[in-house]
């Protein structure tokens, strides 16, 4: 039932309203539940009903009468059209986007209520992998410069993974590039014994597994490292363009008279260099001294496995 809240709030906006009618499909006990978290607000009651949608009547909206024993939303034209409807039809609800987002976050287990981080944006949680997992309605709104600062912020140093309505291809390999992973709701819910939905953390736990540490754009010339993005001169991005294209190669040491070709300076200066823009970047010493590893007699490698790295044109 979360999942699907979720994904009428995302649909129709903070103003999305919901009949007594369409929760029907779930168990009351669970609607009940959800009221007394107050992810669904009740409000007053319908006193009209939607006109046929073939009908010339001219009228907006159909009146409720109660005729006998029953209630009918009635058709000005033809009695037969007429709907009969239940006492719960005649139900209206909203829903309050922080307190769903709360009750998702609980749903996956995590210990403390969902933080608002930005206008549609909220952080449920950190996983035991340490990956900080957030809910968006829509994963374009990390596109913007502030939020994605914003999600960096609350996520400070850990890897960020965010659950999204829906996730196209081309969102999805932006945010990568940026090293945030996007997953769309469908591939993170599961249904346990009793219907009940959960956030599965086995559905979350591989992306940070998986997903490259270090990821290259060729076009933008950008770099990220575990989920920190290098600001580094087109020179310091050419040299560790190599070693990351090196990496993926049978020998992955990048040689020193390589180096020297292609950068025209000698290997030992310019790679000094880099390891001083890492630092500049914000990385340790050490996290520099592990990245950008020396093969004596040589040269250099970076010190991460294949799968490890990607590179995007």
């Amino acid at each position: 039932m979360l999942a699907w809240l979720w994904t009428r709030l995302s649909d129709g906006g903070p103003q999305v309203a919901i009949s007594g009618r369409a929760l029907r499909r779930f168990p009351e006990r669970e609607v009940e539940r959800l009221l007394r978290k107050r992810v669904l607000i009740e409000h007053p009651k319908a006193d009209s009903w939607s006109v046929c949608a073939h009908c010339e009547c001219g009228l907006d909206v159909r009146p409720i009468r109660q005729m006998g024993d029953e209630l009918r939303a009635c058709c000005p034209h033809d009695a037969v059209e007429d709907v009969v409807l239940e006492p719960d039809d005649l139900r209206r609800f909203g829903i309050d986007a922080d307190n769903l987002a709360s009750a998702m976050a609980a749903s996956a287990g995590f210990p403390a209520a969902a933080t608002v981080v930005a206008d549609g944006l909220w952080l449920l949680g950190r996983l035991p992998t340490g990956i900080c997992v957030f809910l968006c309605h829509d994963a374009d709104l990390l596109m913007a410069p502030a939020t994605m600062l914003a999600t960096r912020m609350a996520a400070g140093s850990a890897p960020i993974t965010v659950i999204a309505t829906e996730v196209d291809p081309a969102t999805e390999l932006h945010l990568r590039a940026a090293g945030i992973e996007a997953r769309s709701l469908a591939e993170c819910v599961l249904l346990d014994d009793h219907g009940m939905e959960n956030i599965a953390f086995d559905r979350l736990s591989p992306i940070a597994v998986t997903a490259p540490r270090l990821v290259l754009s060729r076009s933008r010339q950008s770099v990220v490292f575990d989920g920190r993005r290098l600001d580094l001169t087109p020179q310091m991005f050419a040299l560790i363009r190599l070693f990351a294209e090196q990496a993926g190669q049978r020998d992955p040491v990048l040689r020193k008279e390589m180096i020297d070709a292609r950068t025209g300076r000698p290997a030992n200066e310019i790679v000094r260099d880099l390891r001083k823009a890492l630092v500049g970047c914000g990385l340790s010493r050490s996290a520099v001294d592990d990245l950008i590893v020396t093969v004596r007699g040589y040269g250099y490698r970076l010190g991460m496995a294949p799968e490890e790295v990607a590179i995007e044109d």
